[in-house]
């Protein structure tokens, strides 16, 4: 795979994903296609890495979402199976579920959620 990540394509990449020009498995066709192997999202203010072999680019915080104070497995399962939904809405779904961050390895084909901790 070449590390072939540059700024400006990564952008162009994200905004058809972010106006629903492409689906989110079309999606992580083009970042594979460009050597991205794997991206970190913070849920509460949008900002992403996406991570190459020799590379990583970083995008601006895009919102202020509030995470909800406590995981809630349901709610962050039905979340998950929202992903269709456009990127700004589907944060507000993994917010609402008390989701902070989240991981996507490409190549693994894996997600990786963290949610808030339950405290009794």
């Amino acid at each position: 795979m070449n590390d072939k990540l540059t700024e400006k394509e990564l952008n162009k990449i994200i905004e058809r994903r972010s106006t629903g020009k492409t689906s989110f498995a079309e999606f992580l066709v083009e970042l594979s296609e460009i050597g991205i192997m794997q991206y970190h999202i913070n849920v509460a203010t949008g900002q992403a890495s996406y991570m190459g072999e020799h590379s990583e680019l970083q995008t601006e915080p895009q919102v202020n979402f509030v995470i909800a104070n406590h995981f809630n497995r349901d709610q962050a399962l039905q979340s998950i199976a929202n992903i269709t939904l456009p990127f700004l809405d589907f944060l507000r779904e993994m917010a609402n579920a008390g989701i902070t961050t989240y991981t996507v390895h490409i190549s693994k084909k894996k997600l990786f959620i963290r949610g808030r901790m339950v405290n009794n």
